[in-house]
């Protein structure tokens, strides 16, 4: 009993230094102490400590401290991947969807981006969604593309919400419901998409699943030029071209409202 007691703090003991030598090792890193980062994620990476393996991988990918060499960052990458590092599966599908050192193989990243993806990681169900709406190396299919949007939207990114918006607007690949595009508009512009308050603008102006209202449209409108979104600066000039001197007023009262209520690209 004594000597099972004496391994488990034994192996207790040796994981607080493990960390220690990798937040050490990363303090290097982030300080830009790249051959003390390098020297130290590679003691740590021959132990298969997963980040380090996927640090290894940024350094060569980005030539921090060594010559840039992507076949070395691929490789680090993998290791990372196989285990289980959900950024480290999306760098290498990164690698096989741009054919960056290896031939560009679609299906393969598409393997890759689904390990990460299935671990709610955002930007992989994000390039899957796109991968399967534009149709580029693999058959377009347009409810995989929404599923995936889907899934990234209720993890609350605001431009898969922006897209699944746009789905509903357009009816495709889902049967169309302007209540259901105005409701992903509204969450992904209350997070700042300068392209969705865009829209929950469009959306009021021409009164498609809400009352037609140009005193909002303006203020939405107003909200996404705020953020230098040309289209919105184009909208809002013709929605003022249609509203009478005191509704220009009110109209204005309310995009400074919002503007301070908002989150916008531009602040």
């Amino acid at each position: 009993m004594f000597r099972l007691i004496r391994f488990s703090l034994f192996l207790f003991f040796s994981s607080i230094l493990y960390a220690a030598d990798f937040e050490k090792t990363y303090e290097a890193y982030q300080k830009g102490n790249y051959e003390i980062a390098l020297d130290g994620f590679l003691e740590l990476a021959t132990e298969n400590h997963m980040k380090a393996q996927f640090y290894l991988g940024t350094i060569y990918r980005e030539g921090k401290g060594v010559s840039q060499d992507y076949l070395k960052s691929l490789e680090w990458y993998q290791k990372a991947a196989a285990h289980g590092e959900p950024k480290a599966q999306h760098n290498v599908a990164l690698f096989y969807h741009n054919g960056i050192s290896v031939n560009r193989d679609i299906k393969i990243a598409i393997d890759w981006y689904t390990k990460a993806a299935n671990q709610n990681y955002i930007p992989s169900q994000i390039n899957i969604a796109k991968l399967y709406y534009s149709g580029d190396g693999i058959k377009k299919n347009l409810k995989e593309a929404i599923a995936w949007w889907q899934k990234a939207a209720n993890l609350g990114s605001k431009g898969a919400q922006h897209n699944l918006g746009l789905m509903y607007f357009l009816g495709e690949g889902i049967e169309q419901n302007y209540s259901k595009a105005m409701e992903w508009y509204l969450l992904a512009a209350a997070q700042g998409s300068k392209e969705a308050q865009n829209s929950v603008g469009y959306m009021y102006f021409e009164g498609k699943g809400v009352e037609k209202d140009l005193i909002e449209a303006y203020a939405w409108f107003q909200l996404a030029a705020s953020s230098d979104y040309d289209q919105a600066k184009l909208n809002s000039s013709v929605v003022e071209a249609n509203l009478s001197n005191e509704e220009i007023q009110q109209a204005k009262e309310r995009a400074e409202r919002y503007l301070s209520e908002y989150p916008s690209a531009g602040k």
